[in-house]
């Protein structure tokens, strides 16, 4: 997108050198340099729309992006915090498990020695504890309470086993869940840095394509003035030269009633008695209308009540104007030859009905068309 603008730019570039070296000596040709430089004109503006376009999509998707970064760090911030919770968790669940192993180590410890004292003195005395009894009631009570003694030891001893392997299964699972968000933290972080990336990647194309409007802008300004200068020249050249025209062509073939003549009259619309600057020609929607002579397109499209206009120069200060058109055929720049259908028949602006509105204009004022069209 960029190389071939900078490609079209410098094309432009050429036009503009090759008009303004070749504008120096004032050629016979300057209609042609002039729609030369409107059609690079049309170029610049298309290829400034497209960059100005592109520019205020990219500027939305840096928007987006920029969004999406915003998003990522508040996702970051929340796995961070639960990655805090977690540790702290499994600080205290590694308190708890040294905790259930000093209980564990306590108790086997008294265990132990407990087996100590039974393995030295053999079961001679528990025996002597036993025959000591007073009855048999007191000897049951005595085995019974050894008994007790030793199961609650074994008992308590597998408990505290069971609630270490409990705090052991909850570190593991912690640890587990702390590695998962640490993963999803590091994934979450690659994916930031690619939206980093891409922003910058879009932020350097938007300085790229800033640089390209503001170039073409100043090929447009330097354009448009070189366009003025050039109509300037023209229109002093038309206006120094002798009209070679000759008698003009009816400017409505086949239709040649005259509905309003030139001069003053009763406005249609107004009402009021103003002075009518052309001539009326009655012809039906859609009939043809034709360029009187050949010259040069100075404008075609709506001018106020005239509707849709076309006017054209024919050179030596001479120009007709074609008003009230329901569609025009011909462009601001276009040559046009002697007979050729500039546009169609209607009833734009102020008008009562279809009809041409033709006016001839020497040096800028209206003059009668009669006396320079061919009638029937």
């Amino acid at each position: 997108m960029l190389l071939g603008c900078k490609r079209k730019i410098s094309f432009l570039l050429i036009i503009i050198l090759l008009i303004n070296v070749s504008f120096v000596y004032g050629s016979s040709e300057d209609r042609k340099k002039l729609q030369e430089l409107n059609k690079g004109l049309e170029k610049i503006r298309e290829e400034l729309k497209q960059n100005k376009d592109e520019y205020s999509r990219v500027s939305k998707e840096i928007k987006r992006l920029d969004n999406q970064i915003d998003k990522a760090d508040r996702e970051l911030q929340e796995v961070e915090n639960q990655l805090k919770e977690l540790n702290a968790n499994i600080e205290i669940t590694k308190n708890e498990l040294l905790q259930a192993e000093n209980n564990i180590k306590a108790k086997n410890d008294v265990l132990n020695s407990r087996l100590r004292v039974i393995y030295k003195n053999g079961t001679v005395g528990y025996l002597e504890v036993l025959l000591e009894s007073k009855s048999i009631s007191d000897f049951f009570s005595r085995l019974d309470m050894v008994k007790r003694i030793i199961d609650h030891d074994v008992k308590m001893l597998k408990y505290m086993k069971e609630q270490r392997d409990i705090i052991l299964t909850k570190k593991k699972t912690l640890e587990n869940q702390f590695n998962m968000v640490k993963n999803v933290k590091r994934k979450m972080q690659e994916k930031k840095n690619q939206l980093l990336v891409a922003t910058r990647a879009k932020e350097s194309m938007m300085k790229e394509l800033e640089k390209n409007i503001k170039e073409l802008e100043k090929q447009e300004d330097e354009m448009i003035e070189i366009s003025k200068k050039l109509e300037e020249k023209i229109r002093r050249e038309q206006i120094a030269a002798k009209y070679a025209g000759g008698k003009m062509l009816w400017p409505a073939p086949g239709y040649y009633r005259i509905t309003s003549y030139f001069g003053y009259r009763m406005h249609p619309i107004f009402k009021k008695r103003k002075f009518h600057t052309g001539i009326d020609i009655a012809v039906p929607l859609g009939g043809r209308i034709v360029a009187a002579n050949e010259g040069v397109v100075q404008y075609a499209g709506w001018l106020g009540g005239y509707g849709k206009v076309v006017w054209i120069d024919h050179g030596g200060g001479i120009s007709t104007l074609y008003a009230h058109n329901s569609r025009l055929l011909v462009k601001k720049g276009q040559n046009v030859k002697k007979g050729q259908v500039i546009s169609r028949a209607g009833s734009t602006g102020y008008s009562t009905g279809p009809h041409l509105h033709f006016e001839v204009r020497r040096n800028g004022k209206v003059v009668d068309p009669l006396p320079w069209v061919k009638g029937k």
